[in-house]
């Protein structure tokens, strides 16, 4: 056949088109290029927020550790205190009966683990008042005795000390006799404040473990105006011994964290579980943080790292799942073009047979495609419709309630009359809830469109909008750090409404709600908190309140329909961050939510 021939011709350029459509073209490797592209792209951006979730849960571990050591040591300087304030009320002359009475009614041993005990220490200013101490004491204790001998001219004997059994050996010890002890001392005496000593080893510890003791001074009328008010009126201190292996077991209890500790005064080590015998130790742990802390005259270091338990809580394959999700994706792809292209050849032959089956087919299907758009179509009438139709007989209960109030109110028992009240109560109740749902179900579907906007101008506007209950319940709200962040700053508005109106609703009675609103940045999200001091959450409740209708409170107490902090949950989440809070009962809440910066 000549290759002039027309017929030729045509199958020549057929049979190159079948060749070309069997090959994989440039515009295939391209979307594979760009599919794995966006695979890496998903999964490092993914596991750096998920880096960013573990760094804030270790910080969060980190400070919660030191935090509860400075409430434990506030709350024994309280006991220091009421044992001032117990010398002061017997004019100073307290005796070991006395002294027994007030140490049983502190309960140490119950309301203060980790204390030693609790005792007194006498100022002494020299030979002479020693002597004259001496024979007052043996009037009623003939064995008392003051010791070691030293060299200096005054004396700190410990005169009372409870429980007495446990701490024998330290009746009677001068402080004054070693170094760290009497130079803390005199520390107290001279500046008025509770002092710590550094690191010593108590007479009562058979361990030879490191220890301090905790020393309050108190003085005569409480003269402390001056320097030398207190060298005058000076008599002696409350104090408590302290094991520091004890403390530390009575105040951060190993099974409820995550975290190890190390504790140094200077270069002397307090405590330490960065040891290979601690069972929870982590020779290369992920993360280490150091802390400095002025501890009542003494600098206590903290040394704190994640540990074996921390690692195991950290649970997110979310990474993984789509880096293999996305290579796998991409595999297939490659399989389906390198399968198209071996097809097409086979395709284009059978599409020239087909041309006219097929073009009855894409009419049919284009008609099927329109009846599946006109089912969509009204599917989302029936949503509207069946929402309306929900709210329209409440309306009407709720209108046809209101007409009888106003009309017939008067006609009515007083059970009728209470009747009506519920019937009102729970049509506003109903409409209430329906609400909540129906924005509960909706959010998302707008949130697509981030924009630029100043969380403080929206604050500015949500106080405006809360101007009525704030001053009703004389709110104090403060505010600070409020930057400008990226979202839908409709949704974030309700947000903050949300958390702030809870603050000012869930408060014991004539209690004055105090709001402090803040933020702060991290590399990859801005962390806000609502720090309010209401009625506290128990902590087995900390996790359900995010659940719809998951209410801890009747509405009685509190009025609400349960749905507002699943809608705070489900904004943030839809807003790509983390919504939680840290509570404790009757004492206040702290709900703290993550926006990504992008």
């Amino acid at each position: 056949m000549p290759e002039s021939d027309p017929k030729f011709q045509a199958l020549l350029e057929e049979k190159e088109a079948i060749e070309k459509a069997a090959r994989i073209n440039r515009l295939h490797w391209f979307i594979i290029f760009c599919s794995l592209t966006l695979t890496f792209s998903a999964w490092y951006v993914s596991k750096a927020q998920v880096q960013e979730k573990i760094n804030i849960q270790f910080a969060r571990e980190a400070e919660r550790v030191t935090e509860l050591v400075k409430e434990r040591l506030e709350k024994y300087e309280n006991a220091l205190l009421s044992g001032v304030a117990t010398i002061d009320s017997q004019s100073y002359g307290i005796t070991y009966e006395e002294w027994k009475r007030f140490s049983d009614t502190l309960r140490i041993d119950q309301k203060y683990p980790g204390i030693n005990g609790i005792g007194v220490i006498f100022y002494l200013k020299n030979e002479n008042e020693k002597k004259l101490f001496l024979e007052k004491e043996h009037q009623n204790r003939a064995n008392f005795s003051i010791h070691p001998q030293h060299k200096e001219s005054e004396f700190w004997p410990i005169t009372l000390i409870e429980p007495e059994s446990s701490n024998k050996k330290a009746l009677g010890l001068d402080i004054a006799h070693e170094k760290t002890r009497y130079e803390a001392a005199q520390k107290a005496r001279d500046t008025g404040k509770p002092q710590i000593t550094g690191p010593i080893t108590l007479v009562q510890d058979i361990e030879n473990t490191p220890g301090f003791l905790f020393y309050v001074p108190f003085y005569k009328n409480n003269e402390t105006k001056s320097f030398e008010a207190r060298q005058e009126n000076f008599i002696g201190l409350v104090y408590a011994p302290f094991i520091f292996k004890k403390l530390i077991k009575g105040t951060l209890e190993k099974q409820k964290r995550y975290v190890g500790l190390q504790i140094l005064d200077g270069d002397t080590i307090l405590y330490d579980e960065h040891i290979p015998e601690d069972i929870d130790y982590d020779p290369t742990p992920l993360f280490k943080t150091q802390y400095k802390i002025n501890t009542y005259g003494r600098e206590w270091i903290y040394n704190i790292w994640s540990t074996k338990s921390f690692n195991n809580s950290l649970h997110d394959n979310k990474p993984v799942l789509i880096l293999v999700s996305g290579l796998l994706i991409d595999v297939l792809l490659l399989f389906f073009f390198i399968f198209m292209s071996r097809s097409n050849h086979r395709a284009i032959e059978f599409a020239n047979k087909m041309t006219e089956g097929y073009k009855h087919k894409n009419e049919a299907l284009e008609k099927l495609i329109e009846r599946i758009m006109d089912s969509n179509q009204e599917l989302e009438r029936f949503a509207y419709v069946a929402a309306h139709d929900m709210q329209e007989p409440l309306r009407m209960t709720s209108n046809f309630s209101e007409l009888l109030h106003k009309e017939y109110l008067q006609q009515l028992d007083d059970q009728g009359k209470e009747f009506l009240r519920y019937c009102m109560e729970g049509s506003k109740r109903l409409q209430n809830i329906l609400d909540d749902l129906l924005e509960y179900s909706k959010i998302g579907e707008a949130d697509t469109k981030k924009e630029l906007f100043s969380s403080d101008q929206i604050l500015k506007t949500i106080l405006e909008n809360l101007n009525e209950p704030i001053k009703e319940s004389k709110a104090e709200i403060i505010a600070q750090n409020m930057p400008e962040i990226t979202g839908n700053p409709m949704r974030f508005s309700r947000l903050l409404q949300n958390l702030i109106e809870n603050a000012i609703k869930y408060q014991k009675k004539d209690n004055i709600p105090i709001i402090q609103i803040s933020a702060k940045e991290t590399d990859m999200f801005w962390i806000f908190k609502v720090k309010d001091n209401g009625i506290g959450i128990k902590a087995e409740y900390q996790e359900q309140i995010f659940e719809p209708f998951k209410r801890l409170h009747s509405s009685s107490e509190y009025p609400g329909t349960g749905i507002g902090l699943a809608i705070c949950s489900k904004i943030v989440n839809k807003m790509g961050g983390e919504l939680w809070v840290e509570s404790e009962f009757e004492k206040g809440s702290t709900f703290s939510f993550s926006i990504p910066k992008i």
